[in-house]
């Protein structure tokens, strides 16, 4: 099947929809990536209880992506806001799924050449339209 493929997974999943969404699901996974407009509230129902998420539109190594995260994070995030423009960041999670204890740790990427590959990604890869419509698909996985 591999020598016949078509399309790339990441091609198939932007045409299911949803691949515009970033989660921090796992113990280790992390995310490096550029904050690219304002937060957006999202909010949804887990488990049955109501939840309040913030949307970060940001880039990644991949592309856009609305990442999904926590107030915490959010705030975290906000403390850098008056560089944005120059600096890359790295959110890693610490939980396993469904722990409630999990934490987030926050870091500026101090490599140079990733943050310079992330910032030059930022042109071209997102538009206002692209952020409403993974704003829309976000408030869809969160209705829950």
């Amino acid at each position: 099947m591999r020598g016949n493929k078509v399309m790339s997974w990441k091609e198939k999943m932007k045409e299911y929809g949803g691949a515009d969404l970033g989660f921090l699901s796992e113990d280790g996974e992390l995310i490096n990536f550029v904050v690219v407009a304002d937060p957006i509230l999202l909010k949804g129902k887990f488990k049955g209880k109501e939840t309040e998420k913030i949307g970060c539109p940001c880039v990644t190594e991949d592309g856009y992506q609305l990442l999904v995260i926590g107030k915490r994070l959010a705030r975290r995030i906000s403390k850098h806001e008056a560089l944005f423009a120059e600096t890359a960041f790295c959110a890693i999670r610490h939980g396993e799924q469904d722990d409630q204890n999990t934490t987030y740790e926050l870091r500026v990427i101090t490599d140079d050449d990733l943050t310079k590959r992330l910032l030059l990604s930022v042109e071209g890869a997102v538009d206002k339209e692209t952020i409403e419509d993974s704003i829309e698909a976000a408030k869809e996985v969160m209705k829950g």
